[in-house]
C-alpha cells in the first residue's frame, strides 16, 4: 500500500463521513418534519429564501477557495512538504477573510433596500442581517472542513457537523417555537456557526508545521474558472427554488423546498464517497497514476449504481406514505414530484462524482463547460414549465439537468482517464426493479383499497420497510450482489459494537463466502 493511500483511505473517509452524513439527515428529517409544523407554508417558504440567500453568500464569498485549499495541501502533502501544506492553508484563509468581511459589511449596510424582496415578511430587515451572520460563520466553517480533508483528518470533519447540525437546528426550532419564527431558526444557524468555528480553530491549531508559504498565483488560477462553475452550482441547486418562488410564490415555494430536501438525504450514499476520493483523486493524478484514478471511480461507482438506484426507486414507490408521514397530508400532493427527484437521484450521484473528478484532475475549464451548459438548459425548462406544470418543472428539470451533467462530463473525461459509470448496473437494474415494482404495488393497496381503521400511515410505513428489507436482501442475494470485499472495508473502519451487526447484515445478503 503507498503512503497517499494510507494517508487518504478513501473507504475508511467514507466510513468517517457516511457516519457523519446518516447522522446530519436524520436531524435534518427531524428538523424539516418539525419544521413543517411549527411554520405556515408561507414561512417555510420564506425559510427557503432565506436559505438561498444564504447559499449565495456562501458562494460568493467563499467560491471555490475550499476546494483549492484541499486540492493543494494533498498535493503538498503527497509531495512530502507539510510546510507548504500549511502555507496553502494560511494563504486560503487570508483570502477568504479579505473578500468576507467587507462583502458582509456591505451586505448588512444594504438590508433595509433588499428586505422588499422577502414577500411577507414581518420583519425583512432583521431577517437579512441575522441570515448573513450565519452565513458569515458557514463560510469559515466550508474552509476549515476543507483543511481537515486536505490533510486526510476525516473524522475532525464530522466533529465539526455532529456540533453544527444539531446545535443549529434544534436552536433554532427552539427559538421559532418560542415566537420568533422564522427569525429564531436564522438565529439559531448563526449561534450554531459561531460555536462551531470557535471549535475547529482550536482542532486546526497544531495541526501542521509552522511556516511555510505557498505562492497565490497557482492557487488563483485553479479558484478562478472553479469560482465561475460554483456560481453556476448555485444556479442548479437553487434556480429553480428562485423561478418557482418569483412566479409562484412563498406558499408554493415551501411544499417544494421541503421535497427537495427530503430526496438530498439521499445523497448520503455519495457525498461522503465524493468527500473522501477528491482528495485521493487529486494525489494519484499528481503522480500520473491514471490506472489509480480509474480503479477509484470504478469503486466509487459500482457503490453509488448499487446503493443509490435501488433506494431511490423503492422511496419513489412510497412517497405519498412517506409526504403524509413526516409533513402532514397537507403535503401529498407533491408526491410525483418526489417519486421523480428519488429516481433521477442515481444521475445526481453519478454527476457529483463525475464534475469532482473533472476538479481532481486539473479539467477547470471543461468543469465550466459542462455545469454552465447544464445549468442554462436546466434554468430554461424550469422557467417555461413552472406555471403550466408547477413543482413538477423542478422535477423535471432536475432530472435532465444531472442526465446532461454525466453525459457531458464523460465526453470531457474522455481522454484522461476511464470512468467506469456504469460498474455493475447490470446487477443494479434489476435489484432496483425488484425492491420498487413490490413496494409501489403494496402501498398503493394499502392507499385504495384496503385502509382499515387499525393501518395507520405509521404503521403501513413500517410494514413497506419490512418488505423493503428482505426484498433487497432476498435479491441481492439471488443477483450476487454484493461480495466479502464490500463489507470487508466497512468491518476495518466500524466500531467493535458495531462489527456484530454488520455481520449480520452480510449473512442475510450473501450467499456464500468468497
Amino acid at each position: 500500500m503507498t503512503k497517499d493511500a494510507e494517508l487518504y483511505n478513501v473507504p475508511r473517509g467514507t466510513a468517517y463521513l457516511t457516519s457523519q452524513q446518516i447522522i446530519l439527515y436524520i436531524t435534518y428529517l427531524v428538523f424539516y418534519a418539525l419544521l413543517a409544523r411549527v411554520l405556515s407554508k408561507q414561512e417555510v417558504g420564506l425559510f427557503a429564501v432565506l436559505a438561498l440567500i444564504q447559499a449565495l453568500f456562501v458562494g460568493v464569498v467563499s467560491g471555490s477557495f475550499p476546494s483549492a485549499a484541499t486540492r493543494f495541501i494533498s498535493r503538498s502533502i503527497a509531495s512530502g512538504n507539510p510546510e507548504a501544506a500549511n502555507g496553502v492553508a494560511r494563504t486560503t484563509l487570508r483570502l477568504s477573510l479579505t473578500i468576507l468581511i467587507p462583502v458582509f459589511i456591505i451586505a448588512a449596510a444594504f438590508s433595509p433596500f433588499l428586505s422588499g424582496f422577502l414577500l411577507g415578511a414581518i420583519d425583512p430587515t432583521d431577517l437579512l442581517l441575522v441570515t448573513f451572520v450565519s452565513a458569515l460563520f458557514a463560510d469559515l466553517m466550508l474552509l476549515y472542513a476543507a483543511f481537515f480533508i486536505g490533510v486526510g483528518r476525516y473524522a475532525q470533519t464530522l466533529y465539526q457537523n455532529l456540533l453544527y447540525v444539531p446545535l443549529s437546528r434544534g436552536l433554532g426550532l427552539f427559538l421559532a417555537y418560542l415566537g420568533l419564527r422564522v427569525f429564531g431558526v436564522m438565529a439559531g444557524w448563526a449561534i450554531g456557526g459561531m460555536v462551531t468555528i470557535l471549535l475547529s480553530i482550536y482542532m486546526w491549531h497544531g495541526r501542521l508545521p509552522s511556516g511555510g508559504s505557498y505562492p497565490l498565483r497557482p492557487i488563483l488560477a485553479f479558484s478562478l474558472p472553479v469560482f465561475v462553475s460554483m456560481l453556476i452550482t448555485l444556479g442548479w441547486q437553487w434556480g429553480d427554488m428562485a423561478i418557482v418562488y418569483l412566479l409562484l410564490g412563498p406558499v408554493i415555494l415551501g411544499p417544494y423546498y421541503l421535497v427537495v430536501n427530503s430526496v438530498s438525504f439521499l445523497s448520503v450514499l455519495w457525498i461522503p464517497v465524493n468527500q473522501a476520493i477528491y482528495p485521493a483523486l487529486s494525489a494519484a493524478h499528481s503522480a500520473d497514476d491514471i490506472r489509480g484514478v480509474s480503479d477509484r471511480l470504478a469503486s466509487a461507482f459500482r457503490l453509488i449504481n448499487l446503493s443509490v438506484l435501488p433506494i431511490g426507486a423503492a422511496l419513489a414507490a412510497v412517497s405519498p406514505t412517506a409526504l403524509a408521514i413526516v409533513y402532514g397530508p397537507q403535503y401529498v400532493s407533491e408526491a410525483l414530484t418526489m417519486s421523480i427527484l428519488s429516481v433521477s437521484s442515481v444521475l445526481a450521484a453519478r454527476g457529483a462524482l463525475l464534475v469532482t473528478t473533472l476538479q481532481a484532475v486539473g479539467h477547470t475549464r471543461q468543469y465550466v463547460g459542462v455545469t454552465l451548459t447544464s445549468t442554462l438548459a436546466f434554468l430554461a425548462i424550469v422557467g417555461l414549465g413552472a406555471l403550466p406544470l408547477g413543482t413538477l418543472a423542478g422535477a423535471i428539470g432536475r432530472a435532465i439537468l444531472s442526465f446532461l451533467i454525466v453525459g457531458l462530463a464523460i465526453f470531457a473525461l474522455r481522454h484522461a482517464v476511464p470512468t467506469h459509470t456504469n460498474s455493475s448496473m447490470k446487477k443494479a437494474v434489476p435489484l432496483a426493479l425488484g425492491v420498487a415494482l413490490p413496494l409501489l404495488g403494496l402501498d398503493q393497496f394499502f392507499l385504495h383499497f384496503y385502509h382499515p381503521s387499525w393501518l395507520r400511515s405509521s404503521v403501513q410505513l413500517a410494514i413497506l420497510f419490512v418488505v423493503f428489507v428482505v426484498l433487497f436482501a432476498s435479491f441481492s442475494r439471488q443477483l450476487k450482489v454484493f461480495h466479502h470485499g464490500d463489507f470487508a472495508m466497512l468491518h476495518d473502519v466500524l466500531p467493535t459494537g458495531l462489527r456484530p451487526i454488520l455481520k449480520r447484515i452480510q449473512r442475510m445478503i450473501i450467499i456464500d463466502k468468497q
